[in-house]
């Protein structure tokens, strides 16, 4: 019996790589630390919440990503969701009253940029529709809390919703049962 296997070989990490790393976690962790402490004593503003966030989000995207959904897609979503928090927290901190305007702006470009990833290969990547999947709802609920007041319905929100729809249309349209079969694949329970 052959045994074949599909994930690539693991790396070995040299020490220096290894001391990098914890270096690099330390300075965050002290960094985050510090950056609260002083806010505190400090006081005013939480502008250490947006400081603390804008590490994390250095941290999970570029330092150590995920290695279970480690795909274009899946990143690419985990990148928006990230910087969206990150805008809304610096417009919330500062009082700034952009957020409403600028995070349908950034969501829309990152879906349309997710929707493109999914249907320019899309045998490959039937499997990891569900983050694009996820972020339409999110871009649903979004637009269901526009029409009821907050954030204020603008021209992003409608583009964003319209976006949405559209994705989620079209992806009906070329996977049918397909999409079906994906849903039964991630939420079974046998």
């Amino acid at each position: 019996m052959k045994v074949e296997t599909i994930y690539p070989p693991v790396k070995k990490r040299s020490r220096a790589q290894a001391k990098f790393r914890t270096a690099v976690n330390w300075s965050f962790g002290v960094s985050a630390f510090a950056c609260t402490l002083i806010n505190i004593f400090v006081g005013g503003a939480l502008w250490s919440l947006t400081v603390d966030w804008a590490l994390w989000f250095v941290w999970s995207a570029v330092i150590s990503p995920s290695l279970v959904e480690r795909n274009r897609i899946s990143q690419t979503s985990k990148v928006l969701i990230d910087s969206c928090v990150l805008l809304v927290l610096i417009d919330v901190v500062f009082s700034l009253g952009w957020a409403g305007f600028v995070v349908p702006i950034v969501s829309f470009a990152s879906l349309a940029a997710i929707g493109t990833l999914f249907l320019s290969d899309l045998p490959r990547q039937k499997q990891n529709m569900m983050p694009l999947f996820w972020l339409i709802i999110a871009a649903f609920i979004a637009m269901i809390c526009a029409f009821s007041g907050w954030p204020r319905m603008g021209w992003p929100m409608i583009v964003l919703g319209c976006t949405a729809l559209a994705l989620f249309i079209v992806c009906i349209a070329i996977m049918r049962r397909g999409l079906i079969r994906e849903f039964v694949k991630r939420f079974h329970t046998d």
